[in-house]
């Protein structure tokens, strides 16, 4: 968010790459307008002028006759912390906060993704996204409103129906899936600091659960 010779950069750009959110910071927006529409990969592009808070605008004051690079100022400026750990400015907790901070977007992304394939339960499959963990609540509600102990026509997660589809299984699946997913925030939040300390790498994690 500083430029090296220590003024804001004026746009904090933010854009979803392929679901996993990116941020820079440009003097030049059309340059992202013009990447985002070209791009069909890119979406969700939202661009806010750059304001310093009363702590960072601190922060940038102690730090700017550092001789350090606009990046290392920039990390200061926000994190509260360099990366190099010989500039006066390290914060060794800080840093691990930042470092997460970097891994966290693509890891919820294969976590989400790890979440919508969702459960089989006797042959029939229910997806865990948001979107049908709604869906699956209202069609539990529904039958209790009605009293209702079946689903005359049930269509599953792969497009298949059911006649006669018990309504206990519903509320089985649903509780299997808030119980996988559970599971995977679990493993989201160890991974994002296993990543993020160097021990694993995010094209290895394996999102398996006791609920598969």
């Amino acid at each position: 968010m500083i430029k090296d010779d220590m003024t804001p950069y004026r746009f904090r750009v933010r854009f979803l790459d392929n679901g996993i959110e990116r941020v820079h910071y440009t003097d030049d927006r059309r340059y992202y307008e013009q990447l985002i529409a070209s791009h069909g990969h890119l979406s969700d592009l939202k661009i806010d002028p750059v304001s310093l808070t009363a702590v960072q605008q601190q922060r940038l004051d102690q730090i700017k006759a550092a001789g350090l690079s606009g990046h290392e100022v920039s990390v200061y400026v926000q994190h509260g912390t360099t990366e190099s750990d010989d500039t006066g400015f390290f914060d060794a907790s800080k840093l691990t906060m930042y470092q997460r901070s970097l891994v966290e977007p693509v890891i919820r992304v294969q976590r989400k993704d790890a979440e919508a394939s969702g459960v089989m339960l006797n042959g029939v499959r229910y997806a865990g996204d948001q979107s049908n963990r709604q869906a699956l609540q209202e069609a539990i509600m529904s039958a209790d409103d009605s009293a209702s102990t079946s689903f005359s026509i049930w269509k599953d997660s792969d497009g298949r129906y059911h006649q006669n589809h018990p309504v206990s299984e519903v509320k089985d699946a649903l509780r299997k899936i808030g119980q996988r997913r559970s599971a995977l925030i679990s493993l989201e939040a160890l991974y994002v600091a296993q990543v993020a300390s160097g021990e694993l790498d995010t094209g290895s994690l394996d999102w398996t659960t006791e609920f598969d």
